[in-house]
């Protein structure tokens, strides 16, 4: 398998040490990754679909069997007749909404990809709590209290994390300690080991002052 990525590095949002690991992961399940690639064309042939792309001003040919192509996302609001309902969309067509989800029509509630957040699982499930708390309970929630939302990236070892990374909190001003091992160094986590696949990485980002966790990276077996 073959990723042509227009990024300068994988995981983007991680550490580096960690976007090595899941990085070095992937290979040893042959996966290759091109960064800084840009895809021109993409013909299908009798045999194969070959993907033209640029890497570094030099262009490339890549013949595959199937081609996934992830270009984002966009939200299907078009032909719902919103305006008809006074329901107010920005220019994306994403539903606008307030902290507690409300739209511009009374009663009406705008939650999960329709309304432009972050597009994970997770943030739909915050979302509903919200919306549960507007219809069945006292309506203080919102997304002003939402917190560190943790989320999985559904690799093999699959990738979860929470709250600041180590970047992200020096960025802050924080003082942080860092806590990192690799899983196969870990003696006392041997579930990865019994299951013969050791590769990962356990990292924690810790405020110095305060000694609160700021967030941790888990890349292992289970760690969804």
């Amino acid at each position: 398998m073959t990723v042509l990525d227009r990024g300068s590095r994988p995981l983007a949002n991680a550490d580096h040490d960690v976007a090595e690991v899941v990085s070095q992961s992937l290979s040893d399940d042959g996966v290759t990754i091109i960064n800084d690639a840009s895809v021109t064309a993409v013909n299908d042939g009798a045999d194969a679909t070959t993907v033209t792309n640029k890497v570094g001003g030099e262009t490339k040919t890549i013949d595959a069997e199937a081609v996934l192509l992830a270009v984002g996302c966009k939200p299907a609001t078009a032909d719902l007749g919103l305006e008809k309902a006074g329901i107010d969309t920005d220019d994306r067509r994403f539903i606008t909404n307030d902290e507690y989800l409300r739209t511009s029509a009374e009663s009406v509630f705008a939650f999960g990809d329709v309304n432009g957040g972050r597009m994970f699982t997770y943030i739909f499930l915050d979302d509903n709590r919200i919306l549960a708390d507007q219809i069945l309970g006292e309506g203080r929630r919102s997304t002003k209290d939402r917190g560190a939302v943790p989320y999985t990236m559904f690799l093999t070892p699959p990738v979860a994390r929470v709250g600041l990374t180590e970047k992200a909190g020096r960025d802050l001003g924080y003082d942080v300690k860092i806590g990192a091992k690799l899983m196969a160094d870990i003696a006392v986590a041997p579930r990865a080991k019994i299951e013969g696949d050791p590769r990962g990485i356990v990292k924690f980002v810790v405020d110095a002052k305060t000694a609160h966790i700021l967030g941790a990276a888990l890349v292992h077996v289970h760690s969804q």
